[in-house]
């Protein structure tokens, strides 16, 4: 259904509003006394009276699935639970994103918390994606001689066998789209496996869900074996924080048990529990309640920052830490490397968008753009930017200047599984190594194989989705409403949603007939204007990083005697103590 008749906004999108069932929507208004908007969102989103309890209130009692139904979780449990009983020290292997980084801390602390000496190592980007020999060799000359990989591993054929021949246990803990043969690991856990079962409630977690799920199998062994009768068992809740933080920036669906990881995690985050990441907060200055867009855009840029530009291995050993002047210090590098970031950022960003116009005006159902030299810290956050903007699968390289070799990280849209493309490209010989999730993916390939790159993405992408789509793709609207209805407790009664995140979007609306009153122009491209209608309501609005977009052109220079209607993000904003709503604007267009 076509919203308030936007066949073609200033984006080049079709706003269109999910179809509900009436039915459904009055048994939510009756049962729950839910506002209309709230019920149809609902009933949009698949939720019916069998699911709607859960959704609502999940429990780590009734939804936390068992860990065994994931193949190699018990004889992995059991291995680890072995040297833990030992006393032997345990190696760790973990990626530079977020939940990499979440997930090496939340098995390390577990580890030490139960006194077990344990030694992590995370790569930089210049020693490349995962494992590699030479710290396979580092750990083993140590004395470690069971290894856990977490958030990596399942294409890191060679190191692994290397260490496995060494001598070493290697256990894989992953989330990662597989190859048709797993590595040759002592045992693999990963919902993703070609031989699971798709429909498993784990299929769509984020790595630090599966460590926490193995976690939890460890625990249980060790409580069977005796163990907890001369150490204290602890309380794995204690690390939902990092489940939770770790979910929400890998981007993986928050339905089922991945919104139960959220929702009761973000509990632990606001009893300031974890350390790191409470001094993060400060240092980031966030003053309000912490949710799903302070962890996703705020604190995990942050995270990020150290693998893209720093230090892979900050991330983890602040979430990790349980000094405060250690904590301090590293939130505060952070800090400074984000702001790096964000520089080197921009610079390429700028570089990437010319090329992206002169795909867009091709008419391509994907953009290919590429640099010398651009920083493989910012490539994949300038994937995002593009992909963002035009809504098409992206894909950025990074050429290097003296070498043969070409970096890449790709975003997508829906219908379109990178994961699986990578793969395929591959197999092909385009790519001499890549992976990721259907959403996202990094990969490399040699300076001679770039036509061959462009042109296996024309084929392959062509098919999945028809080009009509692709120029004017459809704009999901939540719901449509006045100006004046932009109130505090339309976001109280709609905060049921939250925790919000991909496959859980935060609502978007579409207020209808309104008009430009005010505009101004902030020094980093942001855009602040007042919105206001024929009845004399106001709204305060902002659209981030708009000046050189098709937004920004008519923010800036609206049609006079004209009203628009804007979609974007209701959000509240306190200052002195007063509860406003704004409108993050995110697409505009003229009212006819």
């Amino acid at each position: 259904m076509v919203v308030l008749g936007v066949e073609e906004s200033v984006r080049r999108m079709r706003w269109v509003l999910d179809s509900t069932s009436d039915k459904m929507v009055n048994y939510f208004i009756q049962k729950y006394e839910f506002p209309e908007i709230l019920a149809r969102i609902l009933v949009a989103r698949g939720l019916d009276e069998q699911t709607i309890d859960s959704f609502l209130s999940p429990t780590l009692k009734d939804n936390l699935p068992d860990p065994y139904i994931l193949k190699d979780a018990q004889k992995v449990a059991a291995r680890i639970a072995d040297s833990i009983e030992r006393g032997e020290k345990i190696g760790i292997m973990g990626d530079y994103d977020v939940d990499g980084a979440t997930s090496s801390a939340l098995l390390k602390l577990f580890l030490k918390t139960i006194g077990v000496p344990v030694r992590v190592f995370i790569p930089d980007r210049d020693d490349g994606y995962g494992p590699n020999a030479e710290q396979m060799q580092k750990f083993y000359d140590d004395g470690i001689r069971l290894i856990a990989t977490v958030d990596c591993g399942m294409t890191a054929f060679e190191p692994i066998d290397f260490g496995t021949k060494l001598g070493m246990d290697i256990v894989i803990i992953d989330h990662h789209e597989p190859e048709k043969v797993l590595p040759n690991a002592y045992g693999v856990v990963n919902p993703k496996r070609l031989d699971e079962d798709k429909n498993n409630p784990c299929h769509f977690m984020a790595a630090v869900g599966v460590v926490f799920l193995v976690v939890v199998a460890i625990n249980r062994i060790l409580r069977e074996r005796g163990f907890y009768q001369t150490h204290k068992e602890p309380d794995l809740k204690e690390w939902l924080d990092l489940v939770a933080f770790g979910t929400i920036c890998d981007v993986v669906p928050l339905s089922g048990v991945n919104r139960l990881f959220v929702k009761s995690g973000l509990k632990k985050i606001h009893q300031q529990h974890n350390l790191g990441l409470k001094t993060l907060s400060e240092v980031a200055q966030v003053s309000q309640r912490i949710d799903s867009y302070h962890l996703g855009y705020i604190l995990g840029p942050r995270i990020n920052a150290g693998g893209r530009v720093g230090k892979s291995a900050l991330g983890m050993q602040l979430l990790s830490t349980s000094d405060d002047v250690e904590a301090r210090q590293i939130a505060e590098e952070l800090e400074d490397l984000n702001i790096l970031r964000r520089s080197i950022e921009a610079e390429v960003l700028e570089q990437a968008t010319q090329q992206a116009e002169e795909s867009i005006r091709k008419g391509l159902p994907y953009l290919l753009v590429k640099g010398v030299d651009w920083h493989q810290g910012v490539v994949g956050i300038v994937a995002g930017r593009l992909k963002e903007r035009y809504n098409l699968p992206t894909f950025v390289l990074s050429i290097d200047k003296e070498g043969d070799d070409v970096k890449g990280s790709s975003r997508s849209v829906v219908g379109v599984d990178l994961g699986a493309l990578v793969i395929k490209a591959t197999q092909e010989g385009i790519l001499y190594r890549g992976g990721g999730h259907p959403m996202a993916a990094g990969f490399s390939l040699r300076r001679d194989k770039l036509d061959d790159l462009d042109a296996f993405l024309s084929r392959m992408i062509k098919e999945k989705s028809g080009e009509e789509k692709m120029v004017c793709p459809d704009y999901p609207i939540s719901g449509v409403i006045d100006l004046s209805a932009a109130t505090p407790d339309l976001l109280d009664k709609i905060s049921v949603l939250e925790p919000y995140g991909e496959g859980n979007p935060e609502p978007r609306f579409a207020l209808k007939n309104v008009m430009i009153s005010k505009t101004i122009l902030t020094k980093n491209g942001h855009i602040i204007c007042k919105l206001t209608n024929m009845g004399g309501a106001t709204l305060d609005a902002i659209s981030f990083r708009a000046q050189e977009t098709e937004i920004g052109k008519q923010l800036l220079l609206p049609q006079r005697g004209k009203s628009y209607h804007m979609a974007g993000f209701l959000r509240l904003d306190t200052w002195n103590g007063k509860n406003k709503v704004q409108l993050l604007i995110d697409d505009i267009a003229l009212a006819s």
